[in-house]
């Protein structure tokens, strides 16, 4: 039976929709008939709650929550976000540099009060370690890298052989390129057609926003459009030719993944949103052929590609119309997609979702858990080890026509923009033109939603306003996760915390990927860390015990040695080094090693066995 935990019930919904209107606030929410947040004694939302000076008997108010400080906020549209989310829990916003310096000698450091500085870019984060007690930044160190397309798909790939069948079956086959090109090549012109891979998504490695996709069904096509491009870092995944629609359209969903604390010796407590959003095409869906790859807005569901369309539906001016099961808009609360097709298809059942949805979350957060872990060691500089990070991950997954969930991406800086664009009428936009003449030129967004704009969200002049749908379920994830911070400040970093009621903790210690590479780690650091486990005196140091098992000897690890000690791994995180990534270049070390040692086992086994031995 599915977790009740999991059970798809939305009531936080509707008082989220009450305090989303720009300029309310929690005590407007409140007097309007929504449950909001104010019930909750640990965190309430009122911005200050009034009690009497003992001494003086003078009426003063005493501030709750957290401070929010967005003095490092790059862009708008995080800074908007967070303002909101500020003002929508009732806490104070602050723009104090967060940055700390060395106090004079014999000056004592002074610590801010609790705090959340909300950063977008690790170098801040960098600036700032070690954080002082009670404060979170929202960023990990080493998270960039972890999230790039590239590492992602070669994380899978190395350690695909030693889990167990299916533990990875979230996963779409993928290849990465250049490097198997020829193996790609060979499944698309397979002799067997059962086994054939009939299309394939090619996606930069360093891309982002659906830039430079594109669809392939045979090893001409890829070569042609891969054109100069051909030996540029790339990942092709199998194309699912056969999604789940609703009324006719593709769509996916952006689920949202809050990461909050973690040490070298645990990893970061996962927490699910079970809201997030559904993102639809605006052209109905048709299976691939060779005439309809070019048809962008029917494949991919990106936003970015699918607002610059004459067909994408705007979520709705109001609240219920925006959580309406009637909505036909290319931009959706996931709740709103889970009831629509609860309603067109008996089968779907959403409990179920949110269980295989947990299984997806777990599994690869205990992928990410050990570099994590290793970016952050020694950093963060704070007595109990603990790293005072945060972070919202942007997992994008798709149901197949078996209601089967398969993991796009993870994305390290999922949007946090709450405005949309609005192209002008054509009159308004003809008249517009005429009374620029010759001065047209791209300007960044003006302020008022009245006012015409012509920056890079569209190509033609346009208004920006408030998105009700991207602001209600964002401040619900950003708002969650800093409640669950406050939470964690009251009862102890690693006390158990009772989340949100639109959150779900997920066990990562539990998934058996994390306690494989728990033990990996340890034969990993026992031969010198990233810095010397590849050399020949490394490898020695860690696996001499299994010498003379099989067919292993001293001379198979030398020979080892000289092929592994350059990385496929890249960095995306000008901060750090991607010494945090080589464990799982390890994990090809011990599959050669044990394929040497105990050459009749499967590969799993045989890993198990060899990890079992060394201890």
């Amino acid at each position: 039976q599915p977790s009740p935990s999991l059970a798809p019930v939305f009531p936080f919904k509707r008082a989220i929709a009450l305090a989303m209107l720009p300029g309310m606030t929690n005590k407007d929410s409140s007097a309007s008939g929504g449950s909001g947040e104010g019930e909750e004694e640990e965190v309430p939302m009122e911005s200050c709650v009034t009690g009497q000076d003992a001494a003086s008997g003078s009426t003063r108010k005493k501030k709750v929550g957290l401070r929010i400080n967005t003095w490092a906020c790059t862009g708008k549209n995080a800074k908007d976000l967070f303002s909101a989310t500020a003002s929508y829990l009732g806490w104070r916003e602050m723009e104090v540099d967060g940055r700390w310096f060395a106090p004079p000698p014999g000056i004592k450091r002074k610590f801010p009060p609790a705090t959340v500085y909300c950063i977008m870019q690790t170098q801040e984060l960098v600036s700032m370690l070690p954080l002082p007690p009670q404060c979170w930044a929202t960023r990990y160190l080493g998270c960039p890298d972890l999230c790039d397309k590239g590492n992602l798909a070669r994380m899978f790939w190395l350690l695909g052989d030693v889990v167990e069948a299916n533990t990875f079956s979230f996963n779409p086959r993928t290849w990465l390129l250049p490097d198997q090109t020829q193996e790609l090549r060979d499944a698309l012109c397979h002799v067997d057609p059962s086994k054939r891979v009939k299309t394939v998504i090619v996606k930069p490695e360093d891309g982002s926003q659906g830039d430079g996709i594109f669809l392939a069904q045979n090893a001409r096509e890829l070569e042609c459009k891969q054109g100069v491009k051909a030996n540029k870092s790339a990942v092709a995944q199998q194309y699912l030719a056969s999604p789940l629609l609703i009324q006719g359209f593709k769509f996916d969903f952006r689920v949202y993944v809050v990461l909050i604390g973690g040490s070298c010796s645990n990893p970061p407590r996962v927490f699910l949103c079970k809201e997030g959003l559904a993102r639809f095409c605006t052209e109905r869906y048709e299976a691939p052929t060779s005439k309809n790859l070019h048809k962008c807005m029917g494949h991919l569901t990106n936003y970015s590609l699918n607002k610059r369309s004459e067909l994408f539906e705007h979520s709705g001016e109001s609240m219920e119309e925006v959580y309406s099961i009637d909505s036909l808009s290319s931009k959706r609360p996931l709740s709103v997609a889970l009831e629509q097709l609860s309603r067109d298809d008996p089968k779907f059942d959403s409990a179920a979702f949110y269980d295989d949805l947990v299984g997806l979350v777990s599994t690869t957060c205990a992928l990410f858990s050990p570099a994590l872990a290793h970016s952050g060691r020694g950093r963060h500089g704070t007595e109990d080890g603990q790293m005072r990070s945060c972070q919202v991950l942007g997992f994008d997954v798709i149901l197949d026509d078996k209601r089967r969930p398969y993991l796009l991406e993870v994305n390290n800086s999922p949007s946090l923009a709450i405005d949309e664009s609005l192209p002008l009428e054509p009159d308004e936009a003809e008249e517009h033109l005429k009374s620029l003449g010759s001065k047209i030129r791209s300007t960044e967004k003006l302020k008022g939603e009245a006012a015409i704009c012509r920056c890079m969200d569209m190509a033609q002049p346009h208004r920006h306003r408030t998105s009700l749908v991207d602001l209600a379920i964002k401040q619900s994830v950003m708002g969650g996760m800093f409640r669950l911070l406050h939470r964690v400040n009251k009862a102890g970093i690693t006390a158990p915390t009772e989340p949100p009621e639109q959150f779900v903790e997920v066990d990562v210690m539990g998934d058996p990927v994390y306690e494989l590479l728990s033990q990996v780690e340890v034969v990993f650091n026992r031969g010198g860390g990233a810095a010397k486990a590849f050399t020949s005196a490394g490898l020695r140091r860690a696996f001499t015990p299994l010498c003379g098992q099989g067919n292993l000897s001293k001379t198979d690890l030398d020979i080892m040695s000289m092929k592994c000690r350059q990385t496929k791994f890249t960095s995306r995180d000008p901060a750090i080094k991607p010494d945090a990534l080589r464990i799982f270049d390890y994990i090809r070390i011990l599959q050669q090693v044990s394929a040497k040692a105990f050459p009749s086992d499967l590969p799993h086994i045989g890993v198990r066995r060899t990890l079992s031995m060394l201890g």
